[in-house]
């Protein structure tokens, strides 16, 4: 192999090769057991190993392994469909895709088609894949009329290769700054499709919408006709089973899943819309996947859906309860050794920063204010103990964590900050 299956440029570690999980822990080919909380960056919402999710795939495998997409359907997904229609605010019509980065991919072209316009809009530190018109770019504060990205080598999602005019797809804009999007649709309402966001942004460090910008922005959407699309892939089924806008109380033209959506399975899926995707029945946007609606992928997202409604309230109360302890044992133990460090997100996903200001409304804001530097030292000093953090000072966790998993990962983080 010339390198490890996902490559961003910030990261320079050795891999860990795993070879078994169980729960919220893994064991790796020389026996070295490790607490992971990274699982898979997202995906894992049961931990691993967990006899009923498995079973259900088990049981697929044996029974219908694939189909003709383009041709033939199960009803399996069909019955997800309608479950994520159940519980998603913004969800009349479903489509399924295999990963994110195609699903994001889905979404820009259903939204262009429906409003007749070219462009779309994101936000600095906001993820929505690795293709070249999403991956990458800085907000370039010279930017004058046409705010597209700036390329900039200090941009950890940089890439040589990139299509010539690929960033000119979108324009990239601050988050959290209404001003600028009022500015933006003003003077470019009329070349918009869409405006993409993360609800909380995990992929930036964690921040939270400030009060009311959602709204906002929704309001600014409809004035100007820009279609409003939510990219769950990290937070839906995972902060709650309605997704993060079942939280924020405000709901999109458009969602974008992937991740814990199936449990640990490879899909995506987009929903929304009755009058938008009425453009995939009338075939005038095409959509054509080899593995779209793959019925082992399908079957894991059911049991996943149907494993959390079993699960009721009280299966993310406990997550939450788990998840807060770890956080306020992981502040505590910066406090005792020394360092100032704040935690931020959401429930299921939440990220470290040393420092002491609070709150910060941008990845910008979080990389101008964090120690980075330390970070790196407690991420390489977590992995002496142990410890697998994910990307990005990033904290997942599974409805598998246990209070022994809680009270072993403050002991080694507060170990692992004696030496920073």
């Amino acid at each position: 192999m010339s390198s490890r299956q996902s490559n961003v440029r910030a990261l320079a570690e050795p891999s860990i090769f795993v070879e078994s999980g169980q729960g919220q822990r893994v064991w790796d080919v020389d026996g070295k057991e490790w607490l992971d909380f990274a699982i898979a960056m997202g995906p894992g919402i049961w931990g691993h190993g967990c006899r009923e999710y498995l079973d259900v795939i088990h049981a697929q495998l044996d029974k219908l392994l694939y189909v003709q997409s383009g041709a033939c359907q199960s009803r399996l997904e069909v019955e997800l469909a309608e479950k994520i229609v159940e519980h998603v605010p913004s969800a009349e019509h479903v489509r399924f895709h295999l990963s994110g980065s195609e699903a994001v991919q889905m979404a820009l072209r259903l939204a262009r088609a429906f409003t007749g316009k070219p462009k779309f809009v994101r936000f600095g530190g906001h993820y929505h894949g690795w293709l070249d018109n999403v991956i990458g770019g800085v907000v370039d504060p010279a930017a004058n009329d046409l705010p597209y990205a700036a390329i900039s080598d200090n941009d950890p999602f940089y890439t040589e290769g990139r299509a010539e005019h690929a960033l000119e797809e979108s324009f990239l804009i601050p988050w959290n700054d209404i001003g600028a999007l009022k500015t933006l649709l003003e003077n470019h309402g009329d070349k918009i499709a869409v405006l993409i966001m993360e609800v909380f942004n995990s992929n930036g460090g964690g921040a939270s919408p400030k009060p009311g910008y959602l709204e906002a922005v929704q309001n600014l959407c409809r004035q100007y006709g820009v279609l409003l699309c939510f990219d769950e892939i990290i937070t839906g089924f995972r902060t709650a089973i309605g997704g993060a806008q079942s939280i924020v109380g405000v709901t999109p033209d458009l969602t974008i899943f992937g991740k814990a959506i199936a449990g640990g399975m490879p899909l995506a899926a987009i929903a929304g819309r009755k009058d938008i995707f009425n453009l995939f029945k009338q075939n005038k946007v095409i959509g054509a996947g080899t593995f779209n609606a793959f019925p082992v992928s399908i079957a894991a997202g059911l049991a996943t859906i149907r494993m959390l409604e079993n699960g009721g309230t009280e299966l993310y109360v406990r997550r939450n309860q788990m998840q807060a302890k770890l956080e306020a044992g992981l502040r505590q133990a910066a406090r005792t050794t020394g360092h100032d460090m704040v935690t931020m997100g959401l429930p299921g996903n939440f990220c470290t920063h040393f420092t002491a200001k609070e709150p910060m409304w941008t990845s910008a804001e979080i990389a101008a204010n964090a120690d980075t530097g330390k970070a790196m030292r407690f991420r390489q000093g977590l992995r002496e103990q142990g410890i697998i953090q994910g990307l990005g000072s990033r904290w997942f966790i599974s409805f598998a964590l246990t209070d022994e998993d809680v009270e072993a990962t403050i002991s080694a983080a507060a170990r692992a900050m004696e030496k920073i």
